[in-house]
């Protein structure tokens, strides 16, 4: 009787050292094999940039597209009736590239502006490479860094503001003791 104990817990422990050092060796491979499949820094950086020219070339050719005189620019008007259409494909693009355009003229006149395009007299019509760029670099969320880039610029505004009306200030007391403004 004693001895068939021994012999169960030997077999007992046999089976359990099995199953343990099996567990331990597919661990290590499974953990090797991880390793291996995800891809290294550069690798993505590639992929990353692939698929932003990808994205810029999709949204380029679908506005060119809008533009039926081949001008090179894009007006409010048929950006907007575009976003309507019923095939949607500029509305996907769109909203693939972290863009949701819920209201399209508003959309076109803040991006314009943002282009900076001397070129272009008003806010109704905008250069189409340069609404693409715009758009890129609209996408995703906004960064920490982004954040503090429109902080700094709002210090930098309210120090100039705050200067303007010094000036006025100034201007308007020698206005009204009718000192020369000069």
């Amino acid at each position: 009787l004693l001895g068939s104990m021994y012999g169960a817990a030997f077999i007992a422990f046999i089976g359990f050292y099995q199953i343990a050092v099996i567990n331990i060796l597919t661990g290590i491979f499974v953990d090797s094999a991880l390793k291996l499949a995800v891809p290294d820094r550069d690798a993505r950086a590639l992929s990353l940039k692939k698929e932003d020219e990808a994205a810029r070339e999709e949204l380029f050719v679908l506005l060119s597209e809008i533009d039926t005189m081949n001008t090179g620019i894009i007006n409010v008007e048929d950006f907007a009736h575009n976003l309507k259409k019923k095939n949607g494909k500029l509305q996907a693009q769109m909203t693939l590239l972290g863009l949701p355009v819920d209201r399209a003229a508003d959309f076109f006149r803040v991006v314009s502006v943002l282009c900076g395009d001397e070129s272009m007299s008003n806010e109704e019509e905008a250069n189409i490479q340069a609404f693409v760029e715009c758009c890129l670099r609209l996408k995703g969320t906004a960064a920490n860094l982004h954040l503090q880039c429109v902080a700094g610029d709002l210090v930098h505004m309210s120090v100039m503001l705050q200067q303007q009306m010094d000036l006025c200030e100034m201007l308007a007391e020698k206005i009204t003791t009718g000192n020369n403004v000069t």
